[in-house]
């Protein structure tokens, strides 16, 4: 009788923990299924706010390729007033308006708000897609743009710094400062003659080409991104 109230106590233990251990596994299962649903959701969230960044990027860099325009314009023009001044020395003063926008530029930044959000916490694996997280971590630590603006950046400071002397005439200084200085007259300006000033335009014209053609290709592969986060989003 010792025996067989043993063997039930033993297959009696035995049930419990069975018992047991398929609560816990069954636990288990629904909190998986809970936190992948949440990073699911989190995912979606995620791809939306890249997007939205993505389509700001988009905006912003027209907004550059219309200033780059207006700047080409302006850089065409100076060649043109540059050739014609030892002629027209008066086109000295139609030379100098160009010039706040010729030594000005407009660089572009990437925004990262959403990116950085998801990096900073370690969460960058929510995106199932390997493909697609391969893209848009490119995309955020592509440097290519860095360099050519550097460039366009120095050359356009360079330029000032070397066409603002030479620039300086009674005509000007009287507009700005109402006083008379000992420079030379509006006539005598001879920047049309200065090899530097023509290398430093020369070179912020095909920086400023370079420049756009980069763009173009940024605004073609963010694109594609949001493409890509469109059609995934679509298939899950």
């Amino acid at each position: 009788m010792n025996q067989n109230k043993t063997t039930k106590y033993f297959k009696y233990a035995i049930g419990e923990i069975v018992l047991v251990v398929i609560g816990i596994l069954i636990a288990l299962s629904i909190n998986n299924w809970n936190q992948q649903r949440l990073n699911v959701k989190k995912e979606y969230r995620f791809l939306l706010e890249i997007q939205e960044n993505l389509n700001e990027d988009i905006k912003n860099i027209n907004d550059i390729l219309t200033f780059n325009k207006a700047k080409l314009e302006a850089i065409d023009a100076a060649f043109n007033f540059m050739s014609q001044m030892g002629e027209n020395p008066k086109l000295g003063k139609d030379f100098s308006s160009l010039l706040p926008i010729i030594t000005n530029y407009s660089l572009f930044s990437s925004t990262k708000v959403a990116f950085n959000n998801i990096t900073s916490t370690g969460n960058i694996d929510i995106l199932r897609s390997d493909e697609l997280r391969k893209n848009i971590s490119t995309y955020y630590s592509n440097l290519t743009l860095n360099g050519v603006q550097d460039q366009l950046k120095i050359t356009s400071q360079n330029f000032l710094g070397h066409v603002a002397p030479l620039m300086i005439n009674k005509e000007m200084m009287a507009f700005v400062t109402k006083r008379e200085f000992d420079v030379m007259p509006l006539e005598d300006i001879s920047v049309h003659k200065e090899p530097l000033v023509l290398s430093d335009l020369f070179i912020l014209l095909n920086k400023t080409l370079e420049h756009n053609k980069l763009l173009n290709q940024t605004i073609r592969d963010i694109k594609l991104i949001i493409k890509a986060i469109e059609n995934y989003l679509v298939k899950n």
